[in-house]
């Protein structure tokens, strides 16, 4: 049994539409999936595994049904159900039905009504809505499970969302139950079972390798490298980066033990960190929400550290410890490092809160850089039991920075810096195996932002003038030398807006809101208006409803999504957009205009 509560969930006609209320609140699915990270730990065969997962789904999403299908070579076999069905589960091939399509696919699929999909849909079938996740780590996949319901529109977003979670997790659980069955029934097999047992944790780290961060594109100038090496295949430890517009949160974690259980816990991190920055925390309020979300959910004597840092676009940020490595600041104007620290414990251990942590602040200079770094590689040793310090890393990182400005005239290359400090660091290592997991994060300041932003400025002064032709060749040449600056890419993207080069627009703002990580509603409409006059009019759609979604009452965003309806003769789609636009904004006179334009066309063409 779930031991938490869940708000039971209702279906309710809300001025004419089906509407879920109740359900998973967002502290619901964080104690879920810590909740199953322990479940699991706790199996050691598949079936205890896969009724364990039924029983979740029952609970947690209140189906009907729930089926588990894996892939046998050749077909998703149901393996594991709440009860038959009418007509009766068959084995699919791939592409058939909403498990075969999801198989296939591997995409994650929520139907509303199965009645609407014929092609999901059987003769006497009761199921109404479903669920359908793939099971798979990176690009293999083991099966599907889909949870059902016999009434429509039972399922949101966030019902998905932590379904998706949990798949996650058991596509790790499977392997580690497999090869617990494995080494219980097969010992005359020894060797083939420790060949399997280095595949199935190299699964484990396909499967957690899908949290670590996987865009490492500049972000206004910063950049960033990173490692990541678990002493066996997975890891405790964790570095991401969450990119909000005007500023980025970076964290390392290290969770107490290593494997499997580790890995798991990982895992729930990530997803509170990201849910916590999303929000709008500051950083001790997202320690103290790390810490008490997850405590009483954690595994027996586990617990974690952790390090953050939030960047401004000013280039000042702030940071907090959880009892983590500290972090190193290298200041290029003296050639120093400065490491940082501020008061808190490690979660995981006692209740804490935000009292519990101290910000504090920093300033970063072109040519800087900071560096998370996990304390494996500060206490790994050599073949004379030496550690290595963080006084040598500081070394290392020095020379071969100094190399590298020798060989670049001046300039960094940070990727050969991450390299080049590895190997220093394996050639010290020699032949000693791992003591710990290891992971660092880089990030520098680009040594060639204020070149790019004198020639922004210009760009700015001569656009003032009406001196376009100068502003662009300035704002490209700013382009030129540091592509990643998010004032010049959003200039460029506006001017060309206005003088109706609409693809070059479209470049430039594509890339701000991939780097910047801008999610408002404004950036996604001047995003969806350049797609418009491009005449792109399905990328428009996707950008406008974006800037529904951060802003369900932003008009212009209606008005524009509308007019993409009508250019697809999409008439009563554009009445239904204008018409939710009035609910949200009742008071907006152009929107309700609009509405009754459209509707009496409508009416006349009937």
């Amino acid at each position: 049994m779930v031991d938490f509560k869940v708000s039971k969930r209702m279906l309710v006609n809300f001025r004419g539409q089906n509407k879920v209320v109740g359900g998973l609140t967002d502290k619901d699915k964080i104690a879920i999936l810590l909740y199953i990270s322990k479940e699991f730990a706790n199996l050691d065969r598949e079936e205890q595994l896969f009724q364990k997962v039924i029983l979740i789904c029952q609970e947690i999403f209140e189906s009907d049904n729930t089926t588990l299908r894996l892939w046998d070579g050749e077909f998703l076999v149901p393996v594991k159900f709440v009860k038959e069905t009418e007509p009766p589960r068959r084995n699919l091939v791939s592409g058939e039905g909403y498990s075969g399509t999801v198989f296939e696919t591997k995409k994650s699929v929520i139907v509303n009504d199965l009645t609407r999909s014929p092609d999901f849909f059987d003769e006497g079938e009761k199921t109404r809505s479903v669920m359908c996740v793939p099971i798979m780590q990176k690009d293999d996949i083991l099966g599907t499970l889909a949870v059902e319901s016999d009434r429509e529109n039972f399922y949101i977003t966030d019902d998905l969302e932590i379904l998706e979670a949990l798949t996650s997790q058991l596509a790790l659980a499977l392997y580690g139950v497999r090869l617990i069955e494995g080494l219980v029934t097969a010992r005359a097999r020894e060797a083939a079972i420790l060949n399997q047992l280095e595949w199935d944790l190299k699964m484990g780290r396909n499967v957690q390798s899908q949290i670590l961060p996987q865009d490492l594109s500049a972000w206004n100038g910063v950049y960033f490298a990173s490692h990541y090496e678990p002493m066996a295949e997975v890891s405790g430890d964790l570095v991401d980066i969450v990119r909000q517009g005007h500023s980025l949160t970076a964290i390392n974690i290290d969770v107490s033990g290593h494997g499997i259980p580790a890995a798991l816990v990982t895992m729930a991190i990530h997803h509170q960190f990201r849910r916590s920055v999303m929000a709008g925390l500051g950083l001790t309020e997202i320690m103290e929400e790390l810490g008490e979300n997850l405590r009483e959910q954690l595994p027996e004597s586990t617990y974690f550290t952790a390090f953050m840092v939030r960047i401004f676009s000013d280039y000042t940020f702030g940071y907090v410890n959880a009892g983590h490595q500290r972090m190193l600041h290298y200041k290029s104007a003296d050639d120093s490092f400065v490491s940082y620290d501020t008061k808190g414990v490690p979660l995981g251990i006692l209740p804490v809160r935000k009292a519990d942590y101290e910000e504090k602040q920093g300033r970063l200079e072109p040519g800087d850089f900071l560096l998370l770094i996990s304390d494996g590689f500060s206490e790994q040793r050599n073949s004379s039991k030496e550690e290595v310090g963080v006084e040598r890393i500081q070394t290392w990182l020095q020379d071969e920075r100094e190399k590298l400005i020798i060989e670049g005239r001046g300039k960094v290359d940070l990727k050969k810096l991450s390299t080049n400090f590895l190997t220093r660091f394996r050639d010290y290592q020699g032949q000693t195996p791992n003591g710990d997991d290891l992971s660092y994060l880089f990030l520098y300041c680009g040594d060639s932002i204020p070149e790019a932003n004198h020639y922004i400025q210009m760009a700015k002064a001569s656009n003032a003038k009406l001196k376009s032709e100068d502003a662009y060749a300035q704002a490209l040449k700013a382009f030129s030398i540091d592509p990643s600056l998010k004032e010049n890419l959003m200039f460029l993207g506006k001017m060309y807006y206005r003088d109706g080069a609409y693809k070059e627009s479209i470049r430039f703002l594509e890339e701000y809101l991939k780097t910047s990580g801008d999610n408002t509603a404004s950036s996604h409409f001047m995003m969806g208006r350049a797609y418009y006059k491009a005449g792109m009019i399905s990328e428009a759609k996707r950008a406008l409803k974006m800037a529904l979604s951060s802003d369900h009452s932003f008009a212009k965003a209606s008005i524009l999504l509308a007019q993409c309806y009508l250019k697809e003769n999409a008439k009563p789609k554009a009445i239904k957009v204008l018409q939710q636009g009035v609910k949200n904004t009742p008071q907006n006179i152009e929107l309700k205009a609009s509405l009754v334009k459209l509707e009496s066309l409508a009416q006349r063409a009937s």
